[in-house]
């Protein structure tokens, strides 16, 4: 039979993350915050398929909303076994993990790529090229 030694450590994280919700006050306000929840997290889906369309960051804005509009949908995206991970690291340090870079630069060199064979326009190609360097310095600046 399993002690029940790790209980106390699982129910301390849980209070944690429950902790992170702040619900609005205004039932329309959190039905907003679920839509948009909802909206991000497709967004995010589609980033995992279009280069240049970044993921984490929907994610990110996913659990904003997750946490004004539903603890049930918060506490379903900080437990989910992928991109829980990712996001407890965010909360409690600030930081994206190592793997989350490295594909990010991946992810984003290819759209790069992509881009400069695709987009005849210098004056459309500089600035989204700068963009994605600026976006690689944010994610590994921590």
């Amino acid at each position: 039979m399993q002690s029940d030694s790790n209980k106390p450590s699982t129910d301390l994280n849980q209070l944690h993350l429950e902790a992170g919700v702040k619900l609005a006050r205004s039932w329309w306000i959190r039905w907003l915050c679920i839509a948009l929840a909802w909206l991000c997290l497709f967004t995010a889906v589609l980033g995992l398929f279009i280069p240049g369309l970044p993921t984490v960051d929907f994610v990110m804005l996913a659990i904003f909303f997750a946490a004004r509009g539903s603890k049930r949908l918060y506490l379903a995206l900080v437990n989910n076994r992928y991109i829980g991970p990712i996001l407890i690291e965010w909360q409690q340090h600030r930081r994206l993990p190592k793997k989350v870079k490295y594909i990010s630069t991946v992810s984003m060199s290819v759209a790069a790529v992509l881009m400069i064979y695709h987009i005849p326009h210098p004056w459309v190609l500089y600035p989204l090229l700068a963009c994605l360097v600026f976006a690689l310095f944010i994610v590994w600046r921590k």
